[in-house]
């Protein structure tokens, strides 16, 4: 499977990508948001991992932007943050986001809650 990790944090963004390539996933990043439905659309990427609190635009925003994209509907997103999770949870649930891993988490949740939200994706 292919994922799209967006973070503006350097050190975030590469501990996020090693961990999906240690679970066997094509991985693909970007600092920002900025180009990011193209990437996704030309890649074929089916899972996007992205930080909630970014300079260019927000998360959610970029999250609420995609879910409204026909041609991505079937796309799984996974907000990540360092954020109080209650304000994580609300944020993702809003914006339809399929997961959410707090950073402090990325190491021992990541994994589970793509691959978990993965699988619920391909049963829609």
């Amino acid at each position: 499977m292919k994922a799209l990790v967006i973070d503006d944090d350097d050190i975030a963004r590469e501990l996020i990508v090693s961990v999906l390539e240690s679970g066997g996933y094509e991985t693909y990043d970007l600092p920002s948001p900025i180009g990011a439905t193209q990437v996704i659309i030309d890649r074929g990427i089916e899972i996007v991992v992205l930080d909630l609190f970014m300079p260019a635009m927000s998360g959610d925003k970029l999250a609420k932007m995609l879910r409204s994209n026909p041609r991505l509907h079937a796309l799984t997103i996974v907000l990540v943050s360092g954020c109080d999770i209650e304000q994580l949870e609300g944020l993702a649930k809003s914006v339809k986001a399929d997961a959410v891993v707090p950073k402090q988490e990325i190491r021992t949740r990541l994994l589970r809650e793509v691959n978990g939200s993965s699988r619920r994706a391909a049963a829609r």
